[in-house]
Order: structure tokens, then C-alpha cells, then sequence
């Protein structure tokens, strides 16, 4: 299990994952949990501001504005103004910034807890139950199915 979003959502002080709060199957080792997590139109809107896009004068103006935006709306701003590799820069910087290097080992050399661990909320048990609901409403067979036919029957 090398997956590091079904790790994200193990329990605090578990090595293991819990089984879906459904009652369905355990996933497999090629399978990975569904993530309850959304953009919202607000953080839509503010990843399509070009300041925050420009290479260097975004850092700044987030610097400055204490804005932050959606690592999906940076990666796609950089595939924009700097191509494939700009795209790619922008997906490294954000995992860079989400793991916070710099912090975690000024903290593990103070003897001081890491940041990253305190940071991070615990996954809602609610939460990702109805991530589960919703992912088997959307991957029922038989509905797949009816929408499949349905599809070849209009054209």
C-alpha cells in the first residue's frame, strides 16, 4: 500500500487503512480511496487572476496579499503562460509547498513536532463516508450501464 492518499485518511497513529465505512469491499492494491475534497467557484475565480500566474511575481504577490490558490488552478495558470514544462515546475512547486520541507526539518533539529502532522485535520469519518456513497452511486455497474446503452442508442 504505497497509495498516499488512502495513507492520508488512515486514522492518527495507525499504520493501517480502515475498511470503507460502507460496508463494501477492502480496495485493492491498484485501487485508491475517493477524495472528499472540492474546488470552489470563489477559489475558481481567484486561480484566474494572471498576477498570481506571472513566474515571480506571483510568489510575491501571494507573498504579499497572503492569497493562496488551488494547486490545479497554478499548474493550469503555468501550463498557460510557460507551456508543458511550466505546467510541470508548477506541480513540483506546489507538492514543495505542500510538504513543507524548510519547516519539517527546522522542527525535527529544534526537537519540535512537525508542522505538516498539526497542520493536517484529521479525515472526517463522515466525510469520507459519503465520499464512498457518492463514488459507488457513480461507479454502480448497472447504471453505468443504462447510461452506456442510452449513449449508443442517440447516436
Amino acid at each position: 500500500m504505497l497509495d498516499p492518499i488512502r495513507l492520508a485518511f488512515r486514522p492518527a497513529g495507525r499504520l493501517d487503512v480502515p475498511p470503507p465505512p460502507d460496508g463494501g469491499p477492502e480496495l485493492g492494491p491498484e485501487e485508491a480511496i475517493p477524495i472528499p475534497g472540492e474546488m470552489t467557484f470563489d477559489e475558481f475565480l481567484e486561480g484566474l487572476n494572471p498576477l498570481h500566474h506571472l513566474p515571480g511575481v506571483g510568489m510575491i504577490y501571494r507573498a504579499a496579499t497572503g492569497t493562496e490558490i488551488h494547486p490545479t488552478m497554478r499548474a493550469l495558470g503555468a501550463g498557460l503562460t510557460g507551456g508543458a514544462l511550466g505546467m510541470a515546475l508548477a506541480g513540483v512547486m506546489s507538492a514543495i509547498e505542500m510538504t513543507q520541507p524548510v519547516e519539517r526539518i527546522r522542527a525535527a533539529l529544534n526537537n519540535e513536532p512537525d508542522p505538516l502532522a498539526l497542520a493536517r485535520p484529521t479525515a472526517n469519518a463522515t466525510d469520507v463516508a459519503q465520499a464512498y456513497q457518492r463514488w459507488s452511486d457513480l461507479a454502480n455497474p448497472s447504471r453505468l450501464a443504462a447510461a452506456t446503452a442510452a449513449a449508443r442508442a442517440m447516436g
